[in-house]
């Protein structure tokens, strides 16, 4: 099974994937770059920029910084600061952010090795694929205590960057057993509320490049990671389907299934977000007009975000209470609503109170393939009105259009040293595949 994943990335050519989804590649990458950008101004960014000014020099660019620094130092970085402000990408079916994990690692060795942008956005491409895959496979219990963009993101991260360093099939595979042994991130912190989330996504993309680098020099990696008696299916995966890793290998791409957030919380509130934004306008509702809410959904949903007194901005991104009685108030839900100011507000704390999230089975049934969510609304003139939302918005059943995601990039940008190049950086990255060098694309201009 593993060595399939490395024939199949070690096989691949530029000219082997089609023109639409290296473009698509592109727009993914962009939406990462507006994700990484907004995350400098966040604790962990302020970190992240101090502890990469003390490291050396190199030619990887780090977001936020004049001067590059090595591979996996960027990897590092530009994997964390991507994750900050939860607006990356997601792929529901492995429960995933691929993004801050694949690109970060793909990046980081192109500018090394001063790839094209055809090239890079292959190596992306591939590396969604094996993440993904690996993602898909994992099962539901997995992710109760793993996070899968650290666990199952560094074997894509680790196809992306083994394959621009021109790894032949055993050498992947052999890199591919090192990510395994890698392998890692809990999901404990989100009782602190802690940074370590997006320290899972910077050391899986930092952990990648660095077993392709080492695969290259020929150091050596289990050949069955996956599959193996002791290997990472029989660690972490007790009701995991091993199958999915290989079904329809080959024919066809997993990138193009991959879903752009609208709103910057975790995934799994946006489809009750969705569900109130509809009952707000449908029926020209205020936050006064309510009574209570009640939330159906899927477990994942009352594991990760079932949280009606969130203490902190981190929590109130995972807590669907808050999610709902903003997106309610507003008719909106911005980076600038997650604040210890609004979070606060005793008429939305009330609200949340009132709001009660539970399993619905025949929801559950339909995730992770679809994350969905029935809001109801008991209002305080006896009227009860409900919604229901199979597919956020972003999903690939509702796509944003290119100019929402070039909306979503500027609005991300703006207020950063990055925001009088936002449509320069529109224009580049979204034409990467016409670029002969991707070498200095990113850094900040001294």
């Amino acid at each position: 099974m593993t060595q399939q994943l490395a024939a199949l990335v070690a096989g691949t050519r530029t000219a082997d994937v089609p023109p639409e989804v290296l473009q698509t590649a592109a727009w993914w990458v962009l939406d990462w770059l507006g994700a990484a950008i907004a995350g400098l101004d966040s604790a962990p960014g302020r970190i992240m920029l101090e502890h990469t000014d003390a490291q050396p020099a190199g030619r990887a660019s780090c977001i936020g910084m004049a001067e590059g620094r090595s591979p996996q130092v960027a990897a590092l970085h530009n994997g964390i600061v991507s994750h900050v402000v939860e607006m990356d990408d997601v792929h529901r079916a492995a429960i995933i952010h691929p993004g801050v994990v694949v690109v970060p690692a793909a990046l980081a060795v192109a500018e090394q090795i001063g790839a094209s942008g055809e090239d890079f956005l292959t190596a992306v491409t591939l590396g969604y694929e094996i993440a993904i895959r690996v993602g898909e496979s994992v099962g539901k219990t997995h992710y109760f205590h793993w996070h899968n963009t650290s666990t199952c993101g560094v074997f894509g991260a680790t196809a992306a960057a083994g394959w621009l360093l021109g790894l032949d099939e055993q050498r992947l595979t052999w890199a591919l057993g090192n990510a395994g042994s890698q392998a890692g991130g809990l999901w404990e912190f989100i009782a602190d509320g802690a940074m370590s989330k997006v320290l899972h996504a910077g050391r899986a993309a930092a952990n990648g490049v660095l077993a392709a680098e080492l695969g290259a020099l020929g150091f050596t990696g289990a050949r069955k990671i996956l599959e193996g008696r002791q290997g990472f299916f029989a660690a972490t995966a007790p009701d995991g389907n091993p199958d999915a890793v290989t079904a329809g290998l080959g024919e066809g791409w997993k990138l193009p299934g991959s879903s752009i957030k609208p709103y910057p919380s975790c995934r799994h509130t946006h489809s009750a977000v969705d569900a109130t934004l509809a009952l707000r306008q449908e029926h020209d509702l205020s936050i006064h007009d309510v009574d209570r809410i009640e939330i159906d959904a899927y477990q994942a949903t009352l594991d990760l975000t079932d949280n009606p007194t969130p203490a902190h901005p981190y929590a109130a991104k995972f807590s669907v209470h808050y999610c709902v009685a903003r997106a309610l108030a507003d008719g909106a839900l911005r980076p600038a609503d997650f604040s210890d100011e609004l979070i606060a507000e005793p008429a939305l704390r009330d609200l949340m109170l009132r709001t009660t999230a539970r399993l619905d089975p025949e929801l559950d049934a339909r995730a992770p393939q679809e994350l969905p969510a029935r809001v109801r609304l008991h209002l305080k003139d006896g009227r009860q009105v409900e919604h229901l939302v199979l597919s956020a918005k972003g999903d690939p059943e509702a796509p944003l259009t290119e100019q929402e995601l070039t909306d979503k990039f500027v609005s991300l940008t703006a207020g950063t040293p990055y925001a009088d190049r936002a449509p320069d950086l529109v224009k580049l990255v979204t034409r990467l595949a016409e670029r002969a060098d991707v070498r200095g694309l990113l850094t900040l201009p001294s």
